[in-house]
């Protein structure tokens, strides 16, 4: 069967397509990369069509804005071009000019000249001989012709040379979410510095930069952390090829938490009932928290399911952060209710319905997320009880009923940390898992709220017959 375009990841098909030299600027990566959410090849084959047009449409686009944007180029943008043109390209050489170095700045300066005419240029060249007598160059352009001579050499790397190559080779493996944000922030970070020759950033630089960020923005601790993460990343694998001696970020110790910040933690049974009984609350945020909380699912993974991940009385997640993500989790019975329904319902919709996707990867939590935090805004809920922390509720539960840690890991999605399971096990049975789940329990309080809830029109007709969860 065809497999143009396509590539398996984890049992999962993507569909895959290199960008042209002519559209990676402005797209700022070097493929396309697309989930299909199908672990089988025909339906791949069906779906791969629409993504590939979809896919082509932005890179014509991109050749446009390409060239709109090379015919507005300003000229220092255009002097800045010209110098990495020449730094890759092998000048031939004469007597006159017998070193390649002196050619290629004879070359810049002429296109100087080409630009701004002679006065202009002979200002930008000469104006630093004490017997220079014309007139004051624009300090912006000779500032700019300095740095172009300097990339012409290619034993000189600045930040921005160097974060080019070593984003353009992430773009390959990582989420476009994480993406944009590691380049967010190794921009920002070559912005403060100025872009210098990446030898030249001392640990003092690093230090510096990092209490500018605490001193302007106070970012949260983990913030901080992830700032300088991604900006440690680029320097660390600068020094794997060889551009680096040492990196700067070894050793850096970021400023201590200040006190009164508001960690993220479990939510306790009394923030579950305020937030299931609330007014504010829809079917959509009620499930998606009901499920969260007896399942241990990720909001992403909970938004992504089908009837096509519900099986064998088991949600299917077929994708996820890691290889680990990719599990069986047994169905509780306080969900049964909401997955009968769901799944007597002749439309094959997702679970959580109606939600627009959105962000940087269009993942269908996007936005329901942020509607989800809003809501817990308006009921005034504690800033570090958020969705994510249903994982460490359902988690603290289950370590409090002595669930093995083994089972709440791959409930969970994790990995055990232990090269005996990781690397040799098969995993526990689901029979094994089911055991471990329906022993979870919230208390009489939080489980009657549930049941009561469920019985609702909303929610589930009694009356009705449902068709009962597939069995093996």
């Amino acid at each position: 069967m065809d497999k143009q375009y396509l590539k398996k990841r984890h049992n999962v098909w993507w569909v895959r397509m290199r960008i042209p030299s002519g559209a990676k600027e402005i797209i700022g990566k070097n493929e396309f990369c697309k989930n299909l959410h199908t672990t089988d090849l025909y339906e791949a084959n069906i779906k791969k069509h629409k993504e590939i047009a979809s896919m082509l449409e932005e890179i014509e686009q991109a050749k446009r804005d390409q060239k709109a944007k090379s015919d507005k180029l300003s000229k220092e943008d255009q002097i800045t071009r010209y110098s990495k043109k020449l730094r890759e390209s092998k000048v031939s050489t004469d007597e006159r000019f017998a070193d390649p170095r002196i050619a290629k700045l004879e070359m810049l300066e002429g296109k100087l000249e080409q630009l701004y005419g002679s006065e202009e240029a002979n200002a930008i060249l000469h104006s630093d001989d004490p017997q220079w007598q014309g007139k004051e160059p624009d300090s912006l352009a000779k500032k700019n012709f300095v740095s172009a001579h300097k990339l012409t050499d290619q034993l000189y790397f600045n930040i921005s040379l160097l974060s080019k190559k070593f984003l353009d080779e992430e773009a390959m493996s990582i989420k476009k979410a994480s993406f944009r944000r590691k380049q967010n922030h190794i921009e920002q970070f070559i912005k403060w510095t100025g872009d210098p020759d990446i030898t030249k950033v001392s640990k003092m630089i690093v230090g510096e930069y990092i209490n500018s960020i605490k001193m302007k923005r106070n970012p949260a601790y983990d913030t901080l952390r992830n700032i300088v993460a991604d900006i440690r990343s680029l320097f660390s694998w600068a020094e794997g090829r060889g551009y680096l001696d040492r990196n700067p970020f070894y050793g850096i110790k970021l400023p201590k938490a200040e006190k009164g910040s508001q960690k993220r933690r479990a939510w306790t049974c009394e923030e579950i009932l305020m937030f299931l009984k609330s007014s504010e609350i829809g079917k959509n945020e009620f499930t998606a928290t009901v499920v969260s909380m007896y399942s241990g699912m990720r909001l992403d993974e909970i938004c992504n399911i089908k009837k096509t991940n519900i099986s064998e009385n088991c949600f299917k997640v077929l994708e996820g952060k890691t290889e680990a993500s990719q599990r069986d989790i047994p169905i509780h019975p306080e969900l049964k209710p909401i997955i009968e329904r769901f799944l007597d319902a002749s439309v094959d919709d997702f679970l959580i319905k109606g939600i627009k996707s959105g962000g940087y990867d269009n993942k269908r939590s996007w936005n329901f997320q942020k509607k989800l935090t809003r809501l817990r805004k308006k009921l005034e809920m504690p800033k570090g009880v958020v969705f994510h922390t249903l994982r460490n509720t359902f988690a603290t539960r289950m370590e409090n009923l002595a669930i093995p840690t083994n089972h709440i890991n791959q409930l969970m999605g994790h990995k055990h940390n232990n090269m005996s399971l990781d690397k040799y096990s098969a995993g526990l049975t689901i029979e094994r898992l089911a055991e471990s789940i329906n022993k979870l329990t919230y208390g009489e309080e939080v489980d009657s709220c549930i049941k009561d809830s469920l019985k609702e029109a909303l929610f589930y007709k009694p009356n009705r017959k449902v068709r009962a969860l597939p069995q093996k």
